[in-house]
């Protein structure tokens, strides 16, 4: 699937992005579009790959997954004549700050770290879609992650009561800002997307896919010093030596592997097994009573639609 393939991939200039490009590359991927979110980041990408062999690397920007009007015009930007079988969105992380951030639209907050890792994804969908760049059976995938099911004391489980309070979170925040915890709810959201995406687009193939915890990624950029010292340095590599954690290139291996369709039908959400942040993937649903309620699924999907536009 991957060899000569034209591939879209978001936030490809750093980490998992990077790793996946090189081993792309290696697969014989015919064309790969670095879209970042400056054409610089781009070509600074481009440069570390000493042999791209036949495959064409493209560098692009505007990918701002916090701007509508900037993922819009960079998705024109694009060859039209050269649609895409594969995309991987994975552009996005965590916002690191003492209390909830908004992003305003259709006249309503929404939860920044939702907005930036969940709308911004379905905007880059819909432009491509629009544009006529998605081809025929073509493979969305979108970075998933543990944290839509919770590990224990790593990271909350997203559980919400009541549609009321799921909409309450969307546009006003929990009681309690948690970076992590954030993070997770914003993949919870994602899969919920992916699996509504895969009704509504049944052309197109939706897969929600996470390797399992990873060290070493760009996630931790915003964090501040010395905690992301620690972090970086003492923290994920004892994790990783204890097995809890893994590399970027091998996480990106199994990306690759999901983007070549050896993980997942559309509609599917696979990570790590029950319990754990690393493991033998599986599918989540279980996991999180919450993934598979029609009533959140069919909310957030009015919430996305009213703000961005249906496909």
């Amino acid at each position: 699937m991957i060899k000569d393939a034209s591939i879209l991939i978001t936030g490809a200039n750093g980490g998992i992005g990077l790793e996946t490009v090189k081993l792309l590359v290696k697969q014989g991927a015919g064309r790969i579009a670095l879209a970042c979110r400056t054409v610089e980041k781009a070509r600074k990408a481009i440069a570390e790959i000493a042999d791209p062999g036949t495959t064409e690397l493209e560098p692009y920007g505007g990918f701002d997954m916090n701007d509508d009007t900037s993922i819009n015009v960079a998705v024109r930007s694009l060859p039209a004549s050269k649609p895409f079988d594969i995309v991987f969105l994975q552009s996005g992380g965590m916002i690191v700050s003492q209390d909830f951030q908004f992003i305003y639209g259709a006249g309503k907050p929404i939860e920044k770290t939702i907005y930036q890792n969940v709308f911004g994804a379905y905007l880059t969908v819909k432009a491509l879609k629009k544009e006529g760049l998605l081809a025929p059976q073509a493979r969305i995938v979108f970075a998933g992650g543990e944290g839509a099911r919770g590990v224990k004391g790593l990271i909350e489980k997203p559980v919400f009561r009541s549609v009321d309070e799921f909409n309450s979170y969307i546009f006003k925040g929990g009681d309690k800002y948690a970076d992590i915890n954030a993070l997770g709810v914003s993949k919870f959201m994602s899969a919920l997307l992916v699996q509504k995406l895969s009704l509504v687009d049944t052309e197109h193939t939706y897969v929600w896919f996470s390797p399992g915890l990873t060290a070493g990624t760009n996630g931790l950029a915003q964090v501040p010093q010395p905690k992301r010292f620690v972090m970086e340095n003492i923290g994920f590599p004892l994790m990783q030596s204890l097995g809890f954690a893994q590399g970027p290139k091998q996480a990106a291996q199994k990306f690759v592997d999901c983007l070549d369709g050896q993980y997942g039908e559309s509609g599917d959400l696979i990570g790590a097994p029950e319990g754990k942040a690393l493991g033998a993937l599986v599918d989540q649903k279980p996991m999180n009573e919450g993934l598979t309620n029609h009533q959140f699924r069919d909310t957030f999907w009015e919430i996305v639609t009213s703000k961005c536009g249906t496909l």
